[in-house]
């Protein structure tokens, strides 16, 4: 039996049981394990012998069955012996134990070992009462010493954790506070709070990681307690330490752009520290993950989860700080000037982007200062430069093939036709400079309600003929439909109007880059609705700086289905070259269903299209329709287009069935037609749509929102197949998404 205990020991030794994570340890305790039940299952009852087989069987798996079945053989040939050896017993255990030690993860985490537990332990209380009163009083005796051992190893740490938790949680609050004041750009503060929770830390990491508590990583389940403790507090005080070396470097206040100018010195000055914070946050979410056990305990579980989500939160936002001051200088022409074309779009005559581009400047960037060159209305750069029926457009391929029949390189108000400004930018940068402007390096786009954003940093701006300044709570309706009226009852011409306008925009953007600007996030925090709405959006044409402007959501590009989703996008664009669009209400419906079991999708999509406009009342320039004359005044004529990855199967309109044109663009298939919606009325378009995404539990939909005078109402309803119902806790089947431009859903599924 000695020899079978010792095999039995070499078995649990390399099992690769783990109970404290450190691998000799583990061995030890893996090899005295299987050793103790060897001995125990030699002095135990049949009973206790037979019960360990059949837990060892049922929880099993693979090549594990074959010395679980072995077991139970013998434990069970041994039930029905008169007189069972013990070395029946002995090998029963030996077998058994061998597949224990090594069941694999079943159930909740600590099912197998709890089950281990209970199957266990009738052999060894079967072997204790079978045992004589010796083995007995020995038995007791080492227990006692044991459980002595483990207190004694324990208590250090116990008294360490107390002893730290003051230091701990005040240089805690020191460090949250601290990267609260580096956000706000105040780095005299934050430098001085760092330094103080770096001392604190220091002080915790001192007594957790003392030797004295080293004890603690002999005991399982102690010892993972211990490395997050000793790990989580050492990688606070590295990080702490760090940043507060750097803190003072990083100053977002000397980024304020003023004077007409950024101080790009002071930004390239910044890159090296910030580099380095970024790289220390990058190792601390590295040791955090290292010391990770699913064996931690609840609130020790919950304060790693807690502080490794807030250590991934500053490091994305760091990764973001050192990639923006890597391309900053070079956006803001610090190799160079470059040159970016400012497109200022008006929904009130839509285009897939958004709307036409009404007027346009040249921004110039040059050592951090911004200036504004030429500037007008677009229609302007119709008769500049090359002839318009000479100019060319040889890209991208989809818009050439789409939209090239527009010939926009003849009308450059209309180069938004695309969705993708990416796209539009590729556009520009051939047609403008044919338009007799020069080579560029990107676009800016913006439109009405961006532009009343811009003003609550400018202030009020006086345009000639308007009754009242143009502020921020006005702007985007005077730009949109009051200008017109205005104007046209004081007799003013379109021409006047367009120079009054121009002049006005000139003025607002000469405030903009020749004053001063509100710091990063403040600014950030100003212009971000505009930006998630897609009405202020930037695209460099420098590959290398696209990634960062992506990742900021400047980049207004067309989104592409998920792998193995779907997506959603309607645009409508104005067809009769008025400004009815300002009056277009539009709503959207899309009825889902979906089969998990195969991933057959099909949607019903409805769009209402409301046409508010009068019959009459307004300038003919508003409701008219110069490209369609024989339109009844205040029609709406609209090129309506479907954006999905899926087949189009069905259309009708207001109940008739009719037809849409098919095509490809921007990766995904687009079905469009023309609707006319008469003044004060509507057309409800009803297109079905059928196709495959990725089969299971989960379906994602994307969906991208035109910018529109007045935005989409959309509704979302996905219906699985019968025997599949949404997954309590998961994602409404009934989902109204917000303005966010470009955003998605994730609709999660479990059979019923």
């Amino acid at each position: 039996m000695l020899g079978l205990a010792a095999a039995a020991a070499v078995g649990g030794a390399t099992s690769g049981a783990h109970p404290t994570g450190t691998h000799v340890i583990d061995a030890l305790y893996g090899a005295a394990l299987a050793a103790l039940v060897t001995e125990a299952s030699a002095r135990g009852r049949r009973e206790a012998w037979l019960f360990l087989a059949v837990v060892a069987v049922v929880m099993s798996r693979g090549w594990l069955i074959v010395p679980a079945a072995l077991a139970l053989g013998v434990a069970f040939g041994a039930s029905f012996s008169r007189h069972a050896h013990r070395r029946d017993g002995a090998f029963v255990g030996a077998l058994a134990m061998q597949a224990v030690l090594r069941w694999p993860a079943v159930g909740f985490h600590g099912l197998p070992t709890l089950v281990a537990a209970v199957a266990v332990m009738p052999l060894l209380l079967s072997a204790y009462l079978r045992s004589s009163e010796g083995i007995q009083r020995r038995a007791r005796m080492t227990a006692g010493i044991a459980g002595g051992l483990l207190v004694v190893l324990a208590a250090p740490l116990v008294i360490s954790a107390l002893l730290s938790r003051t230091p701990a949680s005040a240089a805690e609050a020191e460090a949250h506070a601290a990267f609260a004041e580096v956000a706000d750009g105040n780095s005299a503060a934050a430098t001085s709070e760092l330094h103080a929770a770096a001392e604190q830390f220091a002080q915790a990491s001192a007594r957790t990681g003392c030797w004295c508590t080293a004890g603690a990583e002999l005991i399982p389940l102690v010892a993972q307690e211990r490395r997050v403790l000793v790990g989580a507090v050492r990688a606070a005080e590295q990080l702490s330490a760090v940043a507060a070396a750097n803190a003072s470097q990083i100053d977002y206040h000397r980024l304020t752009y003023g004077g007409g100018r950024l101080n790009l010195p002071a930004l390239a000055a910044m890159a090296g520290p910030m580099t380095q914070v970024d790289g220390e946050l990058g190792v601390a979410t590295s040791e955090l993950e290292q010391v990770r056990s699913p064996w931690l305990i609840g609130p020790v579980q919950a304060r790693l989860s807690r502080l490794t989500s807030e250590l991934d939160k500053t490091k994305s936002t760091a990764d973001v700080a050192v990639q923006a001051l890597g391309v900053l200088p070079g956006i803001l022409g610090a190799d160079g000037p470059r040159h970016y074309f400012v497109a200022f779009l008006d929904p009130s005559e839509s285009r897939g982007l958004g709307g036409l581009v009404a007027g346009y400047g040249e921004l110039v960037a040059d050592q951090g200062k911004l200036s504004l060159g030429q500037s007008g209305d677009t229609t302007s750069l119709e008769s500049t430069g090359i002839p318009p029926a000479q100019r060319t457009l040889s890209g991208p391929a989809d818009y050439v093939s789409r939209y090239g029949q527009f010939h926009p390189q003849a009308t450059p108000m209309d180069v938004s036709y695309s969705p993708d400004l990416p796209s539009v930018a590729q556009v520009l940068a051939q047609v403008y400079p044919e338009s007799g402007g020069s080579p560029i390096d990107g676009v800016l786009v913006l439109d009405p309600f961006a532009l009343a954003a811009l003003l609550t940093i400018t202030g009020p701006i006086e345009v000639p003929g308007l009754p009242v300044p143009m502020t921020t709570a006005n702007a985007a309706q005077i730009l949109l439909l009051d200008q017109y009226t205005i104007y046209a009852n004081a007799g003013v011409s379109n021409n006047t109007r367009h120079a009054y306008l121009q002049d006005a925009l000139r003025e607002a953007f000469g405030r903009l880059t020749g004053g001063s600007l509100p710091g990063p996030r403040s600014l950030a925090t100003q212009m971000d609705p505009m930006v998630r709405q897609g009405r202020l959006a930037f695209w460099s044409l420098h590959p290398g700086e696209q990634p960062l402007l992506r990742r900021l959501g400047l980049d207004d590009s067309f989104p592409q289905p998920a792998p193995g989703g779907d997506l959603l996008a309607v645009t409508t664009q104005n067809v009769g070259n008025n400004k009815i669009d300002a009056f277009l209400h539009r709503s959207v419906t899309d009825q889902v269903s979906f089969d998990p079991d195969s991933g057959t999708v099909s949607h019903q999509v409805t769009v209402t299209l409301k046409n508010d406009a009068p019959g009459s009342g307004l300038p003919p320039y508003v409701i008219n329709s110069p490209s369609m004359p024989n339109l009844a005044p205040g029609t709406n004529d609209t090129w309506m287009s479907i954006y999905t990855p899926l087949q189009f199967t069905g259309v009708s309109a207001n109940g008739t069935t009719t037809g849409l044109s098919a095509g490809k663009e921007l990766g995904v298939n687009v079905y469009s037609g023309y609707f006319a919606v008469p003044p004060g009325g509507q057309v409800v378009v009803t297109v079905d749509l059928q196709g495959s995404v990725a089969p299971g539990t989960a379906y994602e939909l994307g969906l991208w929102l035109q910018p529109m005078a007045n935005p989409d109402q959309v509704s979302v309803t996905v219906t699985p197949t019968a025997h599949w119902r949404p997954t309590p806790g998961g994602a409404s089947l009934v989902w109204t998404p917000t303005d966010r431009q470009r955003q998605s859903q994730v609709f999660k599924f479990s059979p019923s």
